[in-house]
């Protein structure tokens, strides 16, 4: 399985689980705060039992994403951290600032070569 392909089924995977996370935490809560309700004859408790299930829900889906996505903010913050290096190099040597332009504009628009066959 090459990167693509296993991309593709990591980001299905991931979709699948977040939908899983979301309904059952909603359709527990709810279902017990029905049952609540039978037993105490009142009907607030599915209400709370449902924002209860909701919150859990929304919690599942940061922590699933969270940790989904951790890898590319650590590229993100290595990228970020190079750019803060060079910038801090250009200030204290001005006779090489030249350098400095050239790599970030390579770095943040390099040229585009067309559309590749692989």
């Amino acid at each position: 399985m090459n990167d693509k392909q296993h991309k593709v089924v990591k980001s299905i995977i991931m979709v699948t689980q977040i939908g899983i996370s979301m309904i059952v935490p909603i359709f527990v809560c709810a279902a017990l705060g029905v049952w609540i309700n039978r037993l105490t004859g009142t009907q607030i408790c599915f209400l709370i039992m449902l924002f209860i299930g909701v919150g859990a829900a929304f919690r599942n889906l940061f922590i699933i994403t969270k940790s989904f996505y951790s890898s590319d903010m650590e590229k993100e913050h290595e990228k970020l951290k190079y750019m803060q290096e060079l910038k801090d190099y250009s200030r204290k040597s001005p006779e090489n600032a030249g350098e400095y332009i050239e790599i970030t504009k390579k770095k943040r628009y390099p040229e585009n070569k067309g559309p590749t066959r692989s």
